[in-house]
């Protein structure tokens, strides 16, 4: 069966998704970020809960790129097995 109405985003969306980024990276304190983006990296490493460290960086303007790497420095990339 064909598939109707699939959504698709404006290139225009992304473009302003972009700007606005630039916007809010330009605004922030990027030392603020930096330190709990730190820390968020330090708690990934233990069993702790990470949310509080999450909130922290989501409150001071990380964005969700930045901590994705982080956790992704920690943890690294799930690769499926692909057997053939």
């Amino acid at each position: 069966e064909k598939i109707k109405d699939v959504f698709k985003v404006s290139p225009k969306v992304g473009k302003e998704q972009i700007k606005q980024l630039k916007t809010v990276r330009k605004r922030r304190d990027d030392a603020r970020v930096g330190k709990y983006l730190e820390e968020l990296k330090a708690k990934a490493s233990t069993n702790e809960n990470l949310l509080p460290p999450i909130i922290q960086c989501v409150e001071s303007y990380a964005s969700l790129g930045e901590i994705c790497d982080v956790l992704r420095s920690v943890w690294g990339e799930y690769r499926e097995n692909v057997l053939v």
